[in-house]
């Protein structure tokens, strides 16, 4: 690595991961979670997700999808569009990617992914179905969770508030494990310390942010965040925009910018989304908005990662004066 390239990956870092979000999670969470997550790895976490991604051909596993019925039928639009932005990547990779998911939240997943062109099927987890995931995490190179919930202390899932996600949702932690078990990598983008990846930095989240684990809401008592870790943790403002930030983190570590998503792309994608029925997080209605963030502040944040990527990879120039 050139000596001022980390540099690069760090401005990416903090595009991942600015403090735009909605009202769901009070302002500087977000800080505190990425800080956590940066002090554990040692290095910008975009290039530590580059560096496990950029590998020979590999079969990749992405689990997205949040459903929650009555409120979200059709799941959250936060995780499948950045996965599918992910996946178009790695699939111009070279890599073979497939998704899982919640029988209810795979229709918009397989129609966003036919959308862009990709060869890559959606898997539906059964609720409490270990031989599926034993059976899935023997056919994987490299797992990877996108805004995908993780266990609790107790083994339970919670939103952000609070709430129960377990009865109707996959918990795919013996997944993670038994793909980890087996000397595979694994990575998670997250955004809220409840996804699957945050268990590696859990005690650190404990010590300082205590006040945001909202033990005193969750009905077992054992708090929203997760105790499932990954090797590489990448945080972002949202989980799409933590997407993102590895696919420029990709372009820039492989000298191809045509990797990077584009705003026009981010405008396209929200919209096909909303006709699809899936709903923004932060306000609980199916609009052009992901985590409270309007479409076009997200899309100003992909012209940066952009912006940032063809910088570091052009040649130095003379002024001329």
């Amino acid at each position: 690595m050139e000596p001022n390239a980390e540099a690069a990956y760090a401005n990416l870092d903090r595009l991942s991961c600015l403090e735009i979000q909605g009202a769901a999670l009070p302002h500087g969470v977000k800080t505190g979670l990425y800080e956590a997550a940066r002090e554990a790895e040692g290095r910008p976490l975009t290039l530590a997700g580059a560096e496990l991604l950029d590998r020979p051909p590999a079969r990749i596993g992405i689990v997205t999808g949040a459903a929650v019925p009555d409120h979200m039928p059709a799941g959250e639009n936060d995780g499948p569009l950045g996965s599918v932005v992910l996946a178009r990547a790695l699939a111009a990779m070279g890599h073979r990617v497939s998704f899982y998911t919640d029988p209810p939240a795979a229709p918009p997943i397989e129609a966003l992914a036919a959308r862009c062109g990709l060869d890559a099927p959606t898997v539906h987890l059964g609720l409490h179905d270990t031989a599926q995931q034993d059976a899935i995490a023997a056919e994987l190179d490299v797992a990877v969770a996108v805004e995908r919930h993780g266990g609790n202390p107790n083994g339970n899932l919670y939103g952000v508030t609070g709430t129960p996600r377990h009865p109707f949702r996959a918990n795919v932690d013996h997944l993670f494990r038994t793909v980890a078990a087996a000397g595979k990598p694994t990575l998670g983008v997250g955004d809220g310390g409840n996804e699957v990846g945050f268990g590696r930095i859990y005690d650190t989240l404990c010590e300082r942010m205590q006040e945001y684990n909202l033990k005193e809401k969750t009905a077992c008592g054992g708090g929203i965040f997760t105790v499932m870790p990954t090797d590489v943790l990448v945080v972002g403002t949202s989980s799409n925009i933590g997407c993102y930030g590895l696919v420029a983190a990709l372009a820039l570590r492989r000298g191809e910018p045509e990797l990077c998503h584009t705003p026009e792309e981010e405008r396209a994608i929200t919209a096909y989304g909303v006709e699809l029925g899936l709903t923004d997080g932060g306000s609980g209605k199916v609009i052009a908005a992901v985590d409270g963030v309007p479409v076009e502040d997200n899309a100003a944040v992909v012209h940066l990662m952009r912006a940032v990527v063809r910088r570091a990879l052009a040649r130095p120039g003379d002024r001329g004066f």
